[in-house]
């Protein structure tokens, strides 16, 4: 049990980082070193594309893995933060546009630049 917990808490994103490099590692390595030949013409190019793609995808297991390991304090978030005017006006502007617009926001934002040019 203390080996996995000096992995962390997200066990899966950690399998899966380790299953996608060894996976992308091994397809690298035959696409390498095996003679795939055939007809004279040589098929290794996939293998290593596709190895160090799935080396490339593993990228994004490690990253959930070390983001779910991060730790965060118990009432992190939970205080409520006095906004400022500014907070109060952005908010005001986001509300009015979401329930009285029936447009698209980025057609509301070329309209609005077409106007000041």
């Amino acid at each position: 049990m203390g080996s996995i917990k000096c992995i962390g808490e997200c066990l899966p994103a950690f399998l899966l980082a380790v299953l996608f490099d060894c996976f992308g590692l091994i397809l690298l390595f035959i696409g390498l070193f095996a003679n795939l030949r055939l007809n004279n013409s040589f098929y290794g190019d996939f293998l290593i594309y596709s190895g160090s793609l799935f080396i490339f995808l593993s990228l994004a297991f490690w990253v959930m893995w070390y983001a779910g390991n991060i730790p965060v304090s118990e009432d992190y978030g939970l205080k409520k933060k006095r906004s400022g005017i500014v907070g109060q006006l952005a908010r005001k502007l986001s509300v009015h546009f979401v329930h009285h617009s029936n447009t698209p926001l980025s057609f509301l934002i070329l309209n609005q630049h077409s106007r000041h040019h």
